[in-house]
């Protein structure tokens, strides 16, 4: 399989508004009143009015050695979670994912102005990136005759969020999309994913 650092990108078109979602990223469990509607729909228009999703992924041979996963020989990382969720697999896709830094501009003006519309794109940032993370994903088995496992990011269960460094830096994402960290490993744009999927064959 090809092991080259590859980009996916899709327009604000090609990815479904997911309100449903949104709406539980803002914890809403019932039926909003028409002003939150009304605030919902003109910053999903805000957001789709800025939004640029990209991707850069790339697939790696894995070795699983106790808490060890070794991709090639490139990357080492630590976690037994990651492990036995890779368990079965000979392969892994590792990709970083992101909304472009025109929505962090947007999230900056709305928090020094009107901090609930902040918020609401915030709450619309998060569902729609992994709305894309989702479609990319589908794409990777379409493409490769794959089955994937649950994606996979560093901070959760016992990956350490520092291993985000070694993952940005296999994909390229500074480079490729634009993606790089703070010094507390937090990814800038804000809105941004990282993961590694396990592959299994159909």
């Amino acid at each position: 399989m090809d092991k080259e650092v590859k980009v996916f990108s899709l327009s604000a078109d090609k990815v479904n508004i997911d309100t449903s979602l949104a709406m539980r990223y803002l914890r809403v469990r019932r039926e909003p009143d028409e002003n939150t509607k009304e605030m919902l729909k003109d910053c999903f228009k805000e957001f789709l009015d800025c939004v640029s999703y990209k991707a850069s992924y790339r697939y790696f041979d894995i070795k699983i050695d106790g808490k060890k996963i070794y991709f090639d020989d490139e990357m080492v990382l630590e976690s037994e979670h990651l492990a036995r969720n890779l368990d079965g697999c000979k392969g892994a896709f590792v990709f970083v994912a992101t909304t472009s830094s025109a929505v962090d501009r947007l999230l900056i003006k709305h928090s020094n102005l009107r901090v609930s519309r902040a918020v609401i794109v915030d709450a619309i940032g998060s569902a729609q990136i992994e709305a894309f993370c989702d479609i990319l994903c589908d794409k990777l088995e379409r493409e490769y005759s794959v089955t994937l496992k649950p994606r996979f990011s560093p901070g959760y269960g016992d990956l350490s969020i520092l291993t985000q460094k070694q993952v940005l830096k296999a994909c390229d994402s500074s480079r490729k999309i634009g993606v790089t960290l703070t010094d507390s490993h937090l990814m800038i744009p804000k809105k941004s994913v990282s993961a590694i999927v396990g592959v299994s064959e159909k």
